[in-house]
């Protein structure tokens, strides 16, 4: 039986899918890196799209500065939950 433990990392990026071939290939950050040499799965879970660079860091950075994960995910669903209704 195998131990699974759930990591949330986040980043910004202007172009999603050449961010995440560059993590997949070794070439990004040294968590994925790690990742990649233990053999250790990761996936995307969510994106939140902005309207500009500087909004994306911000949310990156409070993000980052959240060190409770429980309260993150709330966060995310929260998202989804908010997204859906404005569509």
């Amino acid at each position: 039986m195998r131990n699974i433990k759930l990591v949330i990392t986040n980043g910004s990026c202007a172009n999603l899918k050449k961010r995440f071939q560059q993590h997949l290939q070794g070439s990004g950050a040294a968590f994925t890196r790690a990742a990649i040499k233990r053999g250790i799965e990761f996936k995307i879970v969510y994106v939140w799209k902005t309207s500009s660079k500087q909004e994306a860091r911000q949310l990156e950075i409070q993000l980052k500065r959240s060190k409770n994960h429980a309260q993150l995910l709330r966060r995310v669903q929260n998202v989804k939950t908010n997204s859906t209704k404005t569509r």
